[in-house]
């Protein structure tokens, strides 16, 4: 685990200025390790399906059902332009 604990970046907190998040250094934004970084599902590692949008997600995972049809759902209520890893 980073320095961030997974959220890819680093809240720099001031008194008298509003907070600011940094990418961390670690990480580089990523949210994970080398390691973890290092396995791949169809070319894209776990960062990579974090950042795409549900549509191409749907797309990605077209072979398992599950995952497709969660994903359809929500492009089916307009949420298709949603990144996966969008914080809530």
């Amino acid at each position: 685990m980073s320095e961030c604990q997974g959220h890819g970046a680093i809240k720099l907190e001031s008194d008298f200025l509003a907070d600011v998040w940094v990418p961390c250094k670690m990480c580089g934004g990523d949210r994970f390790d080398r390691e973890t970084l290092t396995i791949e599902y169809n070319g894209a590692n776990i960062a990579d399906v974090l950042r795409m949008e549900v549509t191409r997600a749907r797309d990605h995972f077209a072979n398992i059902p599950p995952i497709s049809r969660i994903l359809q759902i929500m492009i089916d209520v307009g949420l298709g332009y949603i990144k996966l890893g969008q914080p809530a």
